[in-house]
């Protein structure tokens, strides 16, 4: 399980050209909005990203004058809107399009997406920020990226940095199939970090099986926010997405299980092909 671990790792070439996206990206954006910073969100910041398949995030926080109309707030569906066409305009051979609280960039094919999400500051918290982003629905809701990578960089520190690379196993489990498991990363890693359950002297199989368990025993239920901030983080967009990952986890707890009573045996050539069977091949 280490040695898969040690290769869904980011290589280099990956990581050059995220910057050369996210570079290219805030350029554009400059020059059309009135921007106070850019932050680094989602996998790649907190250290979690597996290789090929982790978007690129960044949070564009615009200034407030650039949300508002006649002193209100305008809508998030709005502004948006303008971000696409934005980057449309940069990007012009390059599909662009809309998920909910960002813009995709969808680089090389698609095999490097660029999510954009515009923020607009909204408080301080714990000394350090908090942000309005779209909510979906044209409303704005608040997160606070830097306070969870925060929350996860402890929890990784107590697990001996054992977490992050849990977090890594359980994304490539999402990814080793032709259509990913609809599995919130975001939600995977707030949960795992919050559970302990990579914390102590225990082998990476003992974690993978546990972060199943804990899937499981949960049903996949969303999680209450530990830092206080972004109300309930949820497993799954949709219930149809929320019955494909339960009975998906329902699947891999079993041979995992398998895996792990086989193991206490020595019987190693049957407990790989247990996990090649929750890897789907890519154990």
């Amino acid at each position: 399980m280490l040695a898969l671990a040690a290769r869904l790792q980011p290589q280099p070439v990956e990581l050059q050209s995220a910057r050369l996206h996210r570079t290219s990206a805030r350029a554009r954006l400059e020059k059309s909005f009135d921007i106070s910073g850019i932050v680094h969100i989602g996998s790649h910041a907190r250290g979690t990203a597996v290789r090929w398949f982790s978007d690129l995030d960044m949070l564009v926080v615009l200034r407030r004058n650039e949300a508002k109309w006649g002193g209100d707030m305008v809508s998030s569906y709005t502004v948006l809107g303008r971000v696409i066409d934005e980057l449309q305009a940069r990007f012009a051979s390059t599909k662009i399009g809309r998920d909910g609280q960002a813009a995709v960039v969808a680089f090389a094919a698609g095999q490097q997406s660029l999510d954009v999400v515009p923020a607009i500051f909204q408080r301080f918290e714990s000394m350090r920020p908090v942000y309005l982003i779209p909510d979906g629905a044209g409303g704005w809701l608040e997160t606070g990226p830097q306070i969870h990578d925060r929350y996860f960089a402890a929890a990784d520190v107590q697990s001996g940095g054992k977490l992050k690379k849990l977090s890594q196993l359980m994304k490539w489990w999402k990814y080793s199939r032709e259509k990913p498991i609809p599995m919130q990363t975001f939600h995977l890693d707030v949960l795992l970090a919050n559970s302990g359950i990579a914390v102590g002297v225990k082998p990476y199989t003992h974690c993978v099986y546990q972060a199943f368990k804990l899937l499981a025993d949960r049903e996949c239920r969303g999680l209450r926010d530990p830092c206080q901030i972004a109300g309930t983080i949820y497993a799954a967009h949709t219930t149809p997405q929320w019955e494909i990952l339960d009975n998906a986890v329902k699947y891999a707890l079993e041979h995992s299980t398998a895996a792990l009573a086989a193991e206490a045996v020595r019987n190693f050539p049957e407990a790989n092909r247990q996990w090649n069977i929750v890897f789907n091949g890519e154990f």
